[in-house]
């Protein structure tokens, strides 16, 4: 196993689709801060209309991921990404319009695409050999973080030296560049299995709740350490402006941490990775809460941001084992809102903390909230999801 298999063509093709899909994405909540600062100065209206699209897309993506199950995958995600393209041109045409507007949307933009990345991991099954899926999913999660690591960047430099619309034109431009390479790939049609009725699905789709939770607490945990870093360097008598190198440092290493994680099979089971992993993610977390100084922090950030990696790797490993292949984009779907939503309440959260207690309290306290998640995974897990597949596909579940 190696990533020799990602050099053909098809594949170095996706790759290109999945970074220009992904990067009006990765974009977005702080392009919608800099658009309300220029239009009104409001940093407050930034802060809504990146919540509308962040919802949005966590409400939308296992919807639309459904609609895969029986449809070709080109035109859906095509169409998708054509329309976000549509709305962020739209938010770049009109910053000034009334709120209710631009929160219409925002949220519109962050729905339509909702689908568009658990779409492209469940296509690239079809690009690979079966031995070498390992190393395309960590690929395209290694990808994925290089897209989120450089947008700030992206879209802090043009704001700052053209203007705040700038940024929206880009998306906007990468999306439709996505949607014109989709067709180029092969076609994907999702063909669900006859005579399954919808509550199989449904109980299928749920058996894999334990994956989900475990998308949930990375992300709970990795919202509370970059919102509070600044002010634990603060608190720490250290330069706040610091905080950004040490994220920088963070992203790296958990893209170094992927590229790793995907050059061979390592002992133990997806499954299994995913819970040590995020055991010693949170470890690294609580330690960064108490390490009084900057060398010891940086550290112990590059050790979470590769531990981090492994995780969300890992994860989309079991769930592909976990479901059959025509439920792969429905549950990468639901697991990418799993993710939103555990990111925004920590978000939230957060907030409320920092307000209540000290940085250090916060990050202790949300990684014993994250140790009680994963515990939560771990005792969901006693029945084998693999069983509760076969189940369904020998039929004893159509009786539902």
């Amino acid at each position: 196993m190696s990533y020799r298999a990602l050099a053909g063509k098809q594949t170095v093709l996706w790759s290109f689709t999945v970074a220009a899909g992904r990067l009006p994405v990765a974009m977005a909540p702080l392009a919608f801060v800099f658009l309300a600062k220029e239009a009104s100065g409001d940093f407050a209206r930034g802060a809504v209309l990146a919540a509308a699209y962040t919802v949005a897309e966590a409400v939308g993506a296992p919807f639309l991921g459904a609609r895969l199950r029986n449809r070709p995958y080109r035109r859906e995600i095509a169409v998708g990404l054509l329309a976000s393209a549509v709305f962020f041109t739209g938010l770049a045409v009109l910053p000034d319009a009334p709120l209710s507007v631009t929160v219409i949307m925002a949220a519109a933009a962050g729905a339509s695409g909702a689908a568009v990345p658990g779409a492209l991991r469940a296509m690239v099954a079809d690009l690979v050999p079966a031995k070498d899926l390992n190393s395309a999913l960590s690929w395209e999660s290694s990808l994925n973080m290089a897209v989120w690591a450089a947008s700030p960047a992206l879209v802090a430099s043009a704001a700052t030296w053209w203007s705040a619309t700038v940024p929206f034109y880009t998306a906007a431009a990468s999306a439709t560049v996505a949607a014109g390479c989709l067709f180029a790939l092969p076609e994907k049609t999702g063909r669900p299995e006859t005579g399954v009725r919808l509550k199989a699905v449904a109980r299928q789709l749920t058996a894999a709740w334990p994956i989900y939770l475990t998308s949930a607490a990375a992300m709970y945990l990795l919202a509370t350490v970059e919102l509070s870093l600044p002010a634990l360097l603060e608190q720490r008598e250290l330069p706040a402006a610091a905080s950004g190198p040490l994220l920088t440092g963070f992203a790296l290493a958990s893209i170094a941490g992927g590229l790793v994680y995907g050059l061979r099979t390592w002992p133990g089971s997806p499954e299994r990775h995913s819970t040590i992993f995020l055991l010693a993610t949170v470890a690294a977390a609580a330690s960064a809460a108490a390490v009084p100084v900057l060398g010891g922090l940086a550290v112990v950030l590059l050790a979470a941001g590769m531990f981090q990696a492994v995780v969300l790797i890992a994860r989309n490993l079991s769930l592909q084992r976990a479901l059959p292949a025509d439920l792969h984009a429905v549950g990468y779907s639901l697991q990418y809102a799993g993710s939103g939503v555990g990111y925004g309440i920590s978000a939230g959260a957060t907030g409320v903390l920092l307000n209540w207690t000290n940085p250090t309290a916060t990050i202790l306290i949300t990684a014993g909230i994250t140790f009680l998640l994963t515990a939560g995974s771990i005792l969901g897990r006693h029945r084998p999801m693999a069983q509760e597949t076969e189940r369904v596909s020998n039929g004893s579940l159509r009786r539902l």
